[in-house]
């Protein structure tokens, strides 16, 4: 059985404040659903694994009494904690902290969420942590937030073909592993989960629509751990002319119209506390 693929520590290094002005939250209905399959909310501990800039962390707060916010990335872990300053939210610890590493009580959480980034994770060791940092009956859920250039719309394929473009002429190939495709197609996500001793639930989906401008999915493009203004350096002014170019060759109006997919793959632990 060959081991998940080891990424890079710092991939996000310098996207943070790209990161939170240009992704797109994930719509409330989404976590109303969620919470009500999970059969939580109100009370207790939840756990934002791999937080980024607290968006799973932030919709959560009002929700339980403490979320903690964990994330390896320094420049994440300071925007979190500085939103909640800003909004004098207190209910939201941010924790600096490799997923795999995170010290915390077992039983301690009543749900752990992981937003777009169980597959760059060590999935095994996370998911049997978090299936000891859970109480018994609760839940895992793993969402995903669809990328602006996946569809069939010109303007998506024609910002999914500069940006593949761009990512060859930059050459940095130490941010994906070479086996990450092989070994996540062979071993996918939910399989992991039921090997650690999860039940799933089901996936729980939703949608919004949004009009995207040519900053706006130049900046979503910034916020990647394959094309950020880090990793372009100064061929960051040319890469922003070629894609608004090819966008604009598509939608001269500069508004480009998407139905983004949100979805939620929740699993329960057993019944019964693993120590007995």
């Amino acid at each position: 059985m060959e081991d998940d693929p080891v990424f890079r520590t710092d991939l996000y290094r310098g996207t943070a404040g790209d990161y939170d002005r240009f992704r797109i939250g994930y719509p409330p209905s989404l976590f109303d659903d969620l919470l009500t399959l999970a059969e939580v909310g109100g009370r207790g501990r939840a756990l934002d694994l791999a937080c980024g800039t607290g968006q799973i962390s932030f919709a959560l707060q009002a929700r339980f009494d403490e979320v903690w916010a964990v994330d390896q990335e320094p420049d994440m872990v300071a925007c979190v904690r500085a939103k909640a300053a800003a909004a004098s939210v207190s209910n939201v610890v941010a924790v600096a902290a490799a997923a795999e590493e995170l010290v915390a009580p077992e039983g301690a959480f009543e749900l752990v969420a992981i937003g777009n980034a169980f597959h760059r994770l060590p999935r095994r060791a996370v998911a049997a942590r978090a299936l000891r940092w859970l109480a018994p009956d609760r839940c895992l859920a793993l969402l995903w937030g669809g990328s602006p250039w996946r569809g069939a719309a010109p303007w998506q394929r024609a910002m999914d073909d500069t940006m593949a473009r761009w990512s060859a002429m930059v050459r940095d190939r130490t941010r994906v592993p070479p086996t990450y495709e092989r070994v996540r197609s062979a071993r996918p996500d939910l399989a992991i989960l039921e090997e650690a001793g999860f039940t799933l639930l089901g996936t729980l989906r939703a949608s919004l629509d949004h009009a995207w401008t040519c900053e706006e999915l130049i900046g979503f493009v910034y916020s990647t751990s394959v094309l950020s203004r880090l990793v372009l350096g100064d061929l960051a002014g040319p890469f922003e002319d070629d894609l608004a170019r090819s966008l604009l060759a598509c939608e001269p109006s500069g508004v480009f119209a998407q139905e983004i997919t949100f979805a939620a793959e929740v699993a329960r632990t057993p019944v019964h506390d693993q120590a007995t």
